[in-house]
């Protein structure tokens, strides 16, 4: 009989409902620990990587799982053609891992960005969503796990996820998918009707993908969850991955007719922008006054990868507004609102536009790279717009809503330029950013704010 690893990551919750389907599907599974060896994983003949919120998506959803050291060995696995299924939370860490779409090297190639609820152009909503959809079996016997399934098949089945619209910024990538059909699985009508609007599409993802596999077709990545309820609402899943692993077992040398070899498309990451204070805004940057879990997360990740760096982290606003306001009120209004933050648990420093007032405190450190993260679709900042206009009136003109890293650690050596960084740091500071660990770059933008081309502010009385 077939054996299989259920990955628990730290945050996963979906673990044993995924042991019970394989049971049901006659395939022996256990659980595997994020920290057992690694080299252990090889004598398993599958994996499946369950939903949940490893590592409480910090950064975002399947980022830190997905530079977990095991990760690699579920890499090397799957590249000898060994099946891997990651559901919901699991898909979301085999995207960040570059296992789907498949890449040559494994490049980050998708994200699955920020569910957006759209209907005739007009967005209804944003966030975390959990209800029952209808998915369409596009491409029976196209992968590992749709060997039992008749092709135009219709299933019912729940989501319950925030990150689950599978996009890319990359040129000519969905048309490559639609061609490899590498869409496994599309969000549908009950009657089967591929319709992008919401409900049928419940998070906005490009042509209403629900599960995407690899070019080779053993691995998958799908965002509802086949595995819930008392008896799996998908059970040819993992019957399939049961008929594949038994067709490996008979032969070695077993695959799929559909195999198709890795595709050749590059990481195309954008250069970093600067950044710098806009005319008629007004920026806050607000900072845990405890220890930000998150921050301390991410540079944990970093330093088990080498880096020997230091983080900060803050959330940062820039607010813009109509011509002639006095911004030090309403940067106390803003503050005041209480919807930018907890004063009781936060600091927030604001800027205002360039005038003779004191240098950021938290900008002095000369060794250090900042860098601003910020959502293509920003859908955070929307929601605080119309929550102000509320508040404050038509003060205000739009909510930008980010996240300011600062990196220390990485800059010795001669101070060079102004952008004070020594030539061997610059190829140091590009290995981290290569990680990716700030930002999925196909659903959000990094730009670097260099503090001489920053202006001035005054810290309010709650720092």
């Amino acid at each position: 009989m077939s054996k299989v690893a259920v990955l628990q990551f730290p945050g996963i919750n979906s673990e044993y409902e995924t042991l019970r389907a394989l049971w049901d599907a006659q395939i022996e599974a256990e659980f595997f620990r994020w920290n057992q060896p690694a080299a252990d994983l090889a004598a398993y003949d599958g994996y499946v990587i369950p939903g949940g919120f490893a590592y409480e998506d910090r950064g975002r959803s399947g980022l830190i799982a997905s530079m977990d050291p095991i990760m690699l060995e579920i890499s090397r696995q799957a590249d000898s053609g060994k099946p891997v299924l990651g559901i919901c939370n699991g898909a979301q860490i085999l995207v960040e891992t570059g296992l789907i779409p498949g890449g040559a090297n494994h490049e980050l190639l998708l994200c699955l960005a920020r569910n957006k609820r759209v209907k005739d152009g007009r967005l209804l909503g944003v966030g975390f969503y959990n209800e029952n959809v209808n998915v369409r079996c596009e491409e029976p016997r196209r992968c590992a796990f749709t060997l039992a399934y008749e092709g135009g098949e219709i299933e019912k089945v729940p989501v319950a996820h925030g990150e689950g619209r599978f996009t890319t910024t990359i040129p000519g990538l969905l048309e490559k998918l639609q061609e490899n059909r590498q869409i496994i699985f599309r969000y549908c009508t009950k009657d089967g009707q591929i319709d992008s609007n919401f409900p049928s599409n419940p998070n906005g993802a490009m042509d209403n993908a629900a599960a995407i596999c690899n070019p080779r077709g053993n691995v998958l990545a799908i965002m509802p969850h086949p595995e819930r309820a008392p008896l799996a609402p998908m059970p040819k899943i993992f019957t399939s991955m049961r008929l594949y692993m038994e067709a490996r077992a008979a032969n070695s040398a077993y695959e799929l007719e559909a195999a198709l070899p890795p595709l050749a498309f590059q990481d195309q990451k954008p250069p970093l922008k600067p950044y710098s204070h806009m005319p008629q805004t007004v920026e806050l940057y607000v900072r845990l006054k405890i220890t930000d879990n998150e921050a301390q997360t991410l540079e944990n990740t970093l330093r088990q990868h080498g880096f020997d760096v230091t983080l900060r982290k803050w959330t940062h606003y820039e607010i813009s507004h109509a011509p002639n306001l006095d911004q030090k009120t309403l940067a106390d209004e803003l503050i005041a609102s209480g919807e930018l933050l907890n004063l009781n648990k936060e600091s927030v420093l604001p800027v205002l536009d360039p005038s003779a007032q004191p240098s950021i405190s938290f900008l002095k450190n000369q060794s250090a790279r900042y860098f601003l993260v910020r959502d293509f679709e920003d859908s955070a900042g929307a929601g605080k717009t119309t929550k102000l206009r509320t508040l404050l009136g038509d003060k205000l003109t739009q909510v930008h809503q980010g996240w300011f890293w600062e990196v220390s650690g990485l800059t010795e050596g001669e101070l060079k330029k102004d952008r004070r960084v020594s030539d061997s740091s610059q190829a140091d500071i590009e290995k981290l950013l290569a990680t990716n660990i700030f930002a999925n770059h196909h659903a959000q933008e990094t730009m670097e704010i260099i503090p001489g081309l920053l202006p001035s502010a005054s810290p309010s009385p709650s720092n």
